[in-house]
Order: C-alpha cells, then structure tokens, then sequence
C-alpha cells in the first residue's frame, strides 16, 4: 500500500525519465492539431502554417482503416466433452459482445487506433460501474499515463500505472468537499473554475484518487503548463481492488527499442516546408506590393513634394529623384524543393496521394493503384490490428474478472446486436464464467473494410472460399445461417419461376391456372410458393371431381387437350340389362 506522497515522488519519477517521449508525442500532437509555429518575424503571431497537413490526413485516414471493422471474439469451452461447458461458452462469447456494445467499443477502437499509429501507446483502464452494472472501459490519453516499466511489446500488463487529469475546484468540492478543503492555501483565494490537478494511482490491490495542486497562471493570464503547486497533497478516495489484478492495459507499437510513432520521422520535414512556404508567400507578397525607394540625382536632393493618390486621380510630384519600385523574385527552386519534402513526408510516413484523392501521375491502371496502396498500408493496419486484438483479449480477461469479483451472483442481462451473436443474453458471472479464456481475431488482419470484402469476393470466385464462409465475413451479413438459407431458398424459387414460365409458354399448363397465380401474387399479394402450391390444390380438387357429360367444365376451353384444364365426366347410367345376362344370373 502505497502512500499520496510516495505515489507523487513515483509519478515526479516516471515523468522525468519518460521526458523524451513525452515531447516526441507533444511534437506530433502540435503537428496534428496545426498548431507547428514558423518562427518568422514577417509572419503575425497566430498565422497557421499553409501547406497540407500530412500528419493529420494520414493519421486519421490509417486510423479509420484499422477500426473500419470489430473483430470477433472466440471463446473455447472449458471442458469440450461437456455440454453444459460449451452453452457457458456462448454465453461468455454473447456477454464479452454485450460489455463491448454497451461501451461503444468501434468509437473506442477509432480513438485507441490513432492513439497506438501517433504516439505508439494506447493504454486502456477498466473499472465496474455498480449503477450501470457492467465494467466500462476507458481510453487513456498517453500523455497522462504512466504505467510501470514492461518487457517488450508483447507485454502488456503492467504492474501498476499512474494517470494524470484536471478538475475545477467546484468539481472537487462537489464530490470531496472534506478533503477539498485541505488543499486551501493561507492568503490564497480559490475560484471555482480554477483547476487542479488529479493523480490516480492502480495496481493489483487499490486505486488512489490524490489532489495535488493548483494549475499556476502566467503574467497574461494564459494557462502555463509546467508545474503544479504539490502542496499541500489531499487524499480523495482509496479503493480495494477486488479483482486481484491492474485493471490497466497497454499495448504498444513495436519498434527496436524506445517508443516511436509512424509519423515521428516526419515531423522536421513538415516543419521546413512549413517555413519554405511562408517564405514564398512573403517573396510573392513583395512582388505584389513592392518597396518603392526615392532615388536621388546627381548633385540633388530628393523631395516628394505631393504623394499620388490613384483612387482620388492625385498626381504625385516628386523633385529631386526617380521612383523606383524595388520588386524580390522567389527563388526558382523553392517550388522544387517544398514538392521534394512534400513526397519526402509521404515515403518517410507511409501516406499514399491516394488518402487524399488523389493519384500517382505513374499509375495507368486500377489494379496498379490498388498494388501500390496495399504495399503501403495493409501491413502496418495488419499490425496494429494484432496488437489491439492481443490487447482486447487481456482486456476481456479483466472484464470477466470484474464481473465474477463485484456481480459474482447477480443477475445481469445484455441485448447483443452483433453478428453472429445476436439476442439477449442473461448470466451470472460465477456461474457462466467458468474460464476468461477468449481469443480475439479480425476476419483478415491487414485488411480495411473494403479490401476485406473484395479479396473474400475473389477467392469465392476462385473456388477457395465457401459463400457461407464469406457471409460470415461480411459486414453486411448479420447473420450468415440465416442468409445462406434465404440464398438457397431465393435460388429454388427462381428455379420454381422458370419452371413455371417454360410450361405455360409451351402450353404443358392451361392458361387459367397460370391467370390463377398471377391473381394470387398480384392482388392477394401470396408469394410465388404459396400461391403456386394453392393451385396446384385447386387442380387436384377439379380433376378429382366428377361433371355430368357434356358439361362446360369437360371442356379444355384454350388450354391444350389433356392438359389438365377439363374435370371428369361422370359415367353414364346402366340401361336394360340382356337377356342373356339374365339368364346367366339364374343359372339358366
């Protein structure tokens, strides 16, 4: 157990030796928001940079392709002999979906995605809501958290992390009035919109809730973010952590050995092109406003005697000298060389033309585009995409285990909606949660929502793919039983129509049954089965029914004879029996 003091001398700690990062993830931050500042003095003091900011394009672009589908979540049964072992598996896999729905996990991932690919971190907590009765994730911005020490990328559980945010003093005094006192300072005055600074400390057996100062303002009365006020230190709260693990994850991206995001290398390039272009701007402004000197004659001093006016038609007069207007033309390499760290950005980040509608003046065809844009992008989509799957699985591990540790015997319900596990599901952690055992995968690593549906497609094309595989696949398939069974059954009913159609054109089915199903479909609005199959019925009852002879209904009217059109004539009545059969009744 931990300290407010030791937690704080632990958190001076981690920033200090995590203070490398924490500017390289700065400098992406200032870079993504448009916020890189061109150190010129011809330049206003606000004036954004004005060339395409590629950090932003391509972070959000990247992002939204490794989010652009959820992955599955398989979850093996803890015994496989057993029945009972494989229901709770289910209904294992069907919760885990109800935990991600009920936390909007797609919105989640979007936010985690960008995260991981900019500042190659992307660190979750979770904690179990008693209101909500379900364990809510939460996305944890990278420079705030500061998680113990872990052995390489695939480690992703640290022993203990601390996290960093701001509240105002209202805030604090609404929810810790007792210990929001303590942190008044004598001869200070506090407002409640004044913000301090929160630590939150989680490992294995609690979580900490420390105050620790007020955020200190600068001479202009602008925020200054670099010190916090530490004292005095107010305890606001300290939890058991019932679980019996750090409710904390964090994945990271891979690389050799300290932490670096894709779009690291590019940053110094985006700023020179930055500052090449406002020198451009500003040689192409003087060429549009050029200084104008007054040069003097030989022997003369130089005078304007009246300032011209072209709006008013004043002439200026000027004794003494010439106007000379003194015009600075652009170097003829500075285009050049603002395109070259332009296309340098791109190979050094991995950012095609294409994320920003364009195309390379080289590619000639589709196929081309598409070979030069998966060589680029769908590695490192399927990367980060393993690193969030191996990250949810740990995750889904401590969601279980907040379910058994704080809902162990209550009843809880979720209505899932997401394929292949739709319904409402209704479990009691300790009972149903027989194992945390989970794998989460994406149905192709690599791949973003459209490539994943057009490589499937193909591969159903080329025989190595089964259609009932590919509905599972496809994000517009909700249920792939379901669909495979209404393909099959749309597949017989047309077979059913060409039937139909190829007898009634041949003449093999009289006309008025054919006007029977029409009427049926058309105005009793029966589908094609049903209404072929009551007639079928109605044929049977007229063919198996007998009309006296000579009846119209014994007629085939415009079907072709023994079609079926005509019902049976009744047979005739016996006349006088002959004498001869007579005789043979009586023996005679």
């Amino acid at each position: 157990m931990r300290s407010a003091e030791d937690i704080f001398e632990l958190l001076r700690q981690r920033e200090a030796n995590q203070g490398l990062a924490l500017e390289r993830m700065r400098r992406i931050r200032a870079a993504y928001n448009g916020d890189i500042v061109v150190a010129l003095p011809e330049l206003d003091e606000y004036e954004s940079s004005s060339v395409a900011n590629l950090v932003s394009s391509g972070l959000d672009q990247m992002a939204m392709r490794i989010a652009s589908h959820t992955p599955d979540i398989l979850c093996p049964p803890s015994n496989p002999a057993s029945k009972r072992s494989d229901d709770y598996a289910r209904v294992r896999r069907q919760a885990l979906f109800g935990m991600w729905e009920h936390n909007r996990m797609a919105i989640k991932l979007s936010r985690r995605a960008r995260y991981l690919i900019g500042y190659a971190s992307a660190p979750v907590s979770l904690r179990y809501n008693e209101r909500e009765e379900a364990v809510e994730w939460t996305v944890r911005d990278p420079l705030t958290a500061f998680p113990s020490p872990v052995i390489g990328a695939d480690d992703l559980e640290p022993a203990d992390c601390i996290f960093t945010y701001e509240r105002t003093w209202g805030w604090l005094k609404n929810k810790y009035p007792e210990q929001a006192e303590r942190l008044r300072v004598a001869s200070v005055e506090v407002d409640v919109g004044d913000v301090f600074q929160l630590v939150e400390y989680c490992d294995h057996e609690e979580t900490v809730l420390i105050a620790v100062g007020q955020r200190p303002q600068d001479n202009h009365g602008r925020t200054a973010w670099n010190q916090y006020t530490s004292e005095p230190l107010a305890e606001l709260e300290r939890i058991p952590n019932r679980a019996g693990m750090c409710p904390v994850v964090t994945p990271g991206r891979i690389n050799l050995d300290k932490p670096q995001g894709q779009f690291d290398g590019m940053i110094g390039m985006y700023q020179t092109q930055a500052r090449l272009m406002a020198l451009e701007v500003i040689a192409v402004q003087k060429g549009i406003f050029p200084d104008t000197w007054l040069v003097a004659r030989q022997g003369e001093q130089p005078q304007i005697v009246n300032t011209a006016n072209g709006l008013t038609g004043e002439v200026g007069i000027v004794k003494g000298g010439d106007m000379r207007d003194m015009t600075v033309a652009p170097g003829f390499m500075t285009n050049p060389t603002i395109d070259r760290l332009e296309r340098a950005q791109r190979i050094e980040a991995g950012i095609p033309p294409e994320f920003g509608g364009e195309s390379s003046s080289n590619i000639r065809t589709g196929r081309r585009g598409e070979a030069v844009l998966s060589a680029v992008v769908d590695f490192p989509v399927q990367e980060a995409q393993l690193l969030l799957a191996a990250s949810l699985e740990v995750e889904n591990r401590r969601a279980i285990g907040l379910m058994k540790s704080y809902a162990g015997n209550r009843a809880t319900s979720f209505y899932v909606t997401t394929k292949g596990a739709k319904g409402r599901v209704d479990f009691t952690p300790n009972q149903h949660f027989d194992s945390d055992h989970n794998k989460v995968v994406f149905s192709h690593p690599g791949t973003d929502l459209n490539g994943l549906v057009v490589g499937a497609g193909q591969r159903v094309g080329m025989g190595t793919l089964s259609k009932k595989s590919f509905m599972a696949l496809d994000p517009m398939v909700d249920d792939a039983t379901v669909e495979a069974d209404e393909v099959v059954a749309e597949g017989l009913e047309q077979a059913l129509l060409v039937s139909l159609q190829t007898q009634a054109s041949q003449g093999a089915l009289p006309p008025g049954d054919v006007a029977r199903v029409i009427q049926l479909v058309r105005y009793n609005k029966k589908d094609l089965p049903a209404a072929i199959q009551q007639v079928h019925e109605e044929a049977q009852q007229r063919q198996a029914s007998e009309v006296p002879p000579g009846s119209p209904e014994t007629q085939p009217g415009i079907a072709q004879p023994g079609a079926g059109a005509e019902a049976r004539p009744a047979p005739a009545p016996a006349g006088q029996p002959a004498l001869r059969d007579l005789l043979a009744q009586v023996g005679g």
